[in-house]
């Protein structure tokens, strides 16, 4: 009898001990592999937000607006951090920078920022600059509609970003901060670049993380429930379970238990359904609450794969938004912003010694005179008919629309070997269409053509082979003038 007892006693030890484990480790397991799938998404979606902020911003505004706040900072003694806002003194450090809140470049981008802060779901996008002398990173334009930062708020740069001092290209790599007044917020910056490739300013968002911490806890607890409920149900089964095949299945259900996690995805998963326990009482009940539970952590494990591909729906839409950031939407061709950014990658080929480097400029003549007298909307009709010409020409390059009737080709290797051929077959269907009677007089385009290609004698970079270019498009087009007037 006392043998019998024993043996109860060892198997409900034997129980509670293994559901409480088996709870335990899921919950820090979930927990741990949530948080980290979370955090990792978080930084991804922040670093790409900031990153086409960073594109977007115009970089002569942002270089003006600098100067001008950092002017006032360097002659300004009494700095102030923001950790003071509210005391009397943080508001007269503000005051020095109080005209610049109306200066254009300012208004012009905090309007830009607003509406692509608007178009995400950031909690706010804003500028700023890195001072090292005070270590601290000064703002420029804050688009936050409530509490935003004026021009020339410090804060202290973080230990964690120190690395931009000596490396300003990297910007500051995605970090989660917990604070009293914002909490959980993931933030990213990107840096700004100005045409010769400096560092102008940085481009941040801040994304709060609260709610998707809450939702975490949530499901933390729910899980824990489970786990409890089914520790308790454990127990009450082993107590109850006293005389019936107690070892075999007990020792079944823990290698089953052992194994869980360690064979996912493999044919022969081990799985509680398989389990061949079908003794009618508490230990069958326990079975089926094992399956219950794997049902449970299977589901939620299948919420996080659909919590990824939300994160991963957010991150189309911000390359959707870099996409148009630099897409000319009258033409469907690139636009100045990417032509600003393709540029400096031409530079680094020039430095590397590429060749088969070469611009074509083109020129669409006599636009103002179609505006005036035929409208404006004839005139984008003749800028479209251009551009698709120029497209097709140059089918190996790539064209930007840089002006109102101003285009320019980066020239492909295939496009520089045959530059001369191209030029002709330009010129050749430019002047059909300009003698094609049939056509509307806006139909009947004139445009005027220049390129230049690499040469290191002459070009150092490639606003040189731009210059000369524009000087041999400037050079046609005065010649076509001229034949007009003859």
């Amino acid at each position: 009898m006392q043998m019998k007892r024993s043996l109860k006693v060892k198997v409900v030890n034997l129980l509670i001990v293994f559901a409480v484990i088996l709870s335990g480790i899921s919950c820090v397991v979930s927990a741990t592999v949530t948080s980290n799938m979370i955090d990792e998404q978080y930084r991804s979606k922040a670093t790409e937000i900031a990153g086409v902020v960073a594109q977007a911003v115009d970089p002569a505004a942002a270089q003006e607006l600098k100067q001008q706040v950092f002017d006032i900072f360097k002659v300004t003694e009494n700095k102030v951090f923001s950790d003071q806002w509210g005391t009397p003194e943080f508001y007269a450090y503000l005051d020095h920078y109080k005209e610049v809140e109306s200066s254009p470049a300012y208004q012009s981008l905090l309007q830009h920022l607003r509406k692509m802060q608007s178009a995400t779901d950031v909690n706010c996008i804003y500028l700023t600059i890195v001072d090292g002398p005070t270590n601290s990173v000064i703002y420029l334009v804050d688009a936050a509609l409530e509490d935003a930062c004026s021009p020339g708020c410090m804060d202290p740069l973080y230990e964690v970003n120190n690395r931009v001092k000596e490396h300003p290209e990297v910007g500051f790599p995605a970090y989660i901060t917990l604070t009293q007044e914002y909490g959980w917020l993931v933030t990213a910056a990107s840096p700004v670049f100005a045409e010769d490739g400096t560092v102008i300013c940085y481009a941040a968002a801040d994304i709060s993380m609260e709610a998707i911490r809450a939702q975490q806890k949530q499901s933390i607890y729910l899980i824990l429930g489970c786990m409890v409920g089914l520790t308790v149900l454990t127990c009450i089964a082993a107590i109850v379970y006293v005389n019936h095949s107690i070892i075999r299945p007990v020792n079944m259900l823990s290698r089953a238990a052992a194994k869980y996690g360690q064979d996912q995805g493999k044919d022969n998963q081990v799985s509680f359904e398989k389990l061949d326990i079908h003794t009618g009482d508490e230990l069958e009940s326990l079975r089926n609450s094992m399956i219950q539970m794997e049902r449970d952590i299977d589901s939620y494990i299948q919420n996080l794969f659909e919590t990824r591909e939300q994160l991963s729906s957010t991150r189309q839409r911000a390359e959707m938004m870099n996409e148009l950031a630099h897409t000319d939407a009258l033409t469907g061709l690139q636009n100045k912003l990417a032509y600003d950014a393709d540029i400096r990658m031409l530079d680094v080929r020039i430095r590397e010694g590429g060749r088969n480097i070469g611009i074509a400029m083109v020129d669409l003549n006599f636009l103002k005179m179609i505006n005036d007298q035929y409208g404006h909307d004839k005139g984008d009709v003749a800028i479209v008919i251009l551009s698709c010409l120029i497209r097709d020409v140059f089918a190996g390059s790539v064209t930007y629309r840089v002006g109102g009737d101003e285009f320019v080709v980066i020239l492909g290797e295939e496009d520089c070997r045959n530059i001369e051929e191209r030029v002709s077959e330009f010129n050749r269907r430019v002047k059909e269409r300009g003698e094609n009677m049939s056509l509307q007089p806006w139909e009947r385009i004139s445009a005027a053509i220049g390129y230049a290609l690499y040469d290191e004698t002459k070009d150092s970079t490639a606003e040189d082979i731009f210059r000369r270019a524009d000087n041999a498009m400037y050079s046609n087009k005065g010649k076509m003038k001229a034949l007009r007037r003859g």
